[in-house]
């Protein structure tokens, strides 16, 4: 197996970060991430806005940090998932990071910290804080097991930092799905290379997400998602039917 690309990447001493904000109608929560990209202490950040055709004032928001905004791309499509695709398309870092609009980063200095720890050869992801309607947090921090990937969504989406490489190598995300395509993305990326969690808060996600809402959906499409990546059918409907009872409960 070639590891020349590997080796290079491991080379450079400060690699350049895409931080890719897709919003819709996010005037609420977007100020907030905004000021936790700009007050990054790391340097080499490429920051990329993909609005879907906001009508409040998320766009207005935006250019009070049009300073540091390298692309800004605003238009109708077809979902988060497609949202992210078009930023990933434009990103010319070597290491892509989605920061969703209602999350920020934990703290000035975690993209600085971050970067020194990446290793291309892993699926890298960091430990996360839920932040609830009370403002009281709990530290989402779970070892990486591959099987329990098919379990639950224990590896957090928002704390994940990917390779250009790999995106190139497993593809943007898979826009059939409305709610599960990061999850899908993900056992992607671990089927090629093995998690590897890094113990440090990379962002601050708010609950009330769109997995969250859609509770019945999201449960129906991570079945779906995980029985394509290999999970029996009848050891997905058993667990359907536990996190049903349990999410009642």
């Amino acid at each position: 197996m070639n590891t020349q690309p590997s080796m290079l990447f491991k080379r450079q001493s400060s690699p350049k970060i895409s931080v890719i904000t897709v919003c819709y109608n996010s005037a609420q929560t977007i100020r907030r991430t905004l000021a936790s990209v700009v007050g990054q202490t790391y340097q080499n950040v490429e920051y990329i806005i993909v609005d879907g055709g906001s009508s409040d004032e998320t766009l207005a928001i935006v250019d009070d940090y049009g300073h540091a905004v390298s692309k800004i791309i605003s238009e109708p499509d077809q979902g988060v998932y497609d949202a992210m695709n078009k930023g990933i398309s434009v990103a010319t870092g070597d290491w892509i990071h989605i920061l969703n609009s209602d999350d920020f980063y934990a703290a000035p200095d975690v993209l600085q910290t971050a970067v020194k720890t990446l290793d291309p050869d892993r699926t890298n992801y960091f430990s996360m804080w839920r932040e609830f309607a009370d403002a009281s947090r709990d530290l989402q921090d779970w070892n990486y097991s591959r099987w329990r990937l098919f379990v639950s969504a224990f590896l957090p989406h928002p704390a994940l930092i990917v390779s250009r490489m790999q995106y190139d190598a497993v593809g943007l995300y898979d826009t059939r799905y409305r709610i599960a395509a990061d999850h899908d993305m993900i056992l992607r990326l671990t089927a090629k290379w093995p998690g590897l969690k890094h113990d440090m808060p990379l962002t601050v996600m708010l609950q009330g997400g769109l997995s969250e809402v859609n509770m019945g959906a999201s449960l129906l499409e991570f079945r779906t998602v995980t029985e394509r990546h290999g999970l029996p059918k009848f050891a997905g409907a058993c667990l359907l039917a536990l996190k049903r009872i349990w999410w009642r409960m």
